[in-house]
């Protein structure tokens, strides 16, 4: 893979990380302004088509695209844009945000697994390392202290399911010469349809109450799928869904951060050596892939 590329794909998914990490706080916050779970991911997926319109047209690129494509589509935007986040943001009623992130994150593993039955993906000792120091990291942030609600836990654990669907119907989605922002344009317009209908026939449609709310609502959907979901599909298009799992992992660190820094939260030796662990799960698994390329690259002077 070209060495830029790689670079590039590392820097996005790494970035869509850092901005999810944030996602659970202002989720929490919106919530005091009237909404709720449901109406939030619709409300998410709908502020952010005509931005993705805009900024589909401006980059100039075909907002058209092949018939065949739209099943496949609508399959990745119903597991990661309207299954998984209504499960997560159920979970932030009943458990704290840091844990619920820390039960949805069992999906690097489930990723690597999947990729493994389904795509015959060969494992790695240092991909199985990566892994292993990720869920070992991930461990370290739950706090035995806390009271686990059942249903939350469930709702962030089967979440993390869900969005292991979504990496791999992602990593394998064919029609890469769709843009980035078109292809989170149909993402956009699929959701936004699904969960109209499941706020209307569940009788949730609740809107913020306040300016502010209004404010959090916009800036929290252009940040999310304009911003983190545009980057985080461009870099698994670039590096794979094994890849990308594993560095998202940076996430939770930056949720647990957040937390210390906004709320004043506490934070325990363990997670800190969590985080630690997860950092360096990130940074052995893109040496790993320079290794190999370099490996794969013939030496100067040398044919092939």
């Amino acid at each position: 893979m070209n060495q830029k590329k790689l670079i590039a794909g590392y820097f996005f998914v790494i970035l869509s990380a850092f901005i999810f990490g944030l996602m659970p706080l202002m989720a929490k916050l919106i919530y005091k302004e009237g909404t709720n779970p449901q109406s939030l991911v619709f409300l998410r997926n709908i502020i952010s088509i005509p931005v993705l319109l805009l900024l589909s047209v401006a980059t100039k690129k075909p907002i058209k695209i092949n018939a065949a494509a739209i099943p496949y589509i609508s399959v990745i935007a119903l597991m990661g844009c309207c299954i998984t986040p209504l499960l997560l943001f159920h979970s932030y009623n009943h458990i704290p945000s840091g844990t619920a992130t820390v039960f949805h994150f069992i999906y690097p593993p489930v990723v690597v697994l999947g990729e493994y039955i389904f795509l015959k993906n060969k494992f790695s000792l240092s991909n199985l390392l990566s892994v292993f120091l990720c869920v070992i990291g991930i461990v370290l942030f739950y706090n035995p202290d806390t009271t686990i609600n059942i249903k939350g836990s469930l709702y962030a654990l089967v979440s993390g399911v869900t969005y292991a669907i979504y990496v791999m119907c992602l990593s394998g989605f064919k029609y890469k010469e769709i843009s980035g922002f078109t292809f989170s344009l149909y993402i956009a317009i699929s959701a936004s349809a699904v969960m109209l209908l499941v706020c209307i026939f569940t009788d949730q449609l609740k809107f913020p109450q306040s300016i502010f709310g209004w404010v959090l609502t916009f800036l929290f959907s252009i940040s999310l799928n304009v911003g983190a979901v545009v980057l985080f599909q461009k870099g698994t298009f670039l590096i794979g869904g094994g890849r990308a799992s594993v560095l998202s992992t940076i996430e939770p660190v930056t949720s647990i951060l957040a937390g210390v820094v906004i709320f004043n939260e506490k934070i325990s030796a363990f997670t800190v050596i969590g985080t630690l662990l997860v950092i360096t799960a990130s940074i052995l698994i893109a040496l790993s892939d320079r290794t190999k390329r370099l490996q794969h690259t013939p030496a100067a002077g040398t044919e092939g």
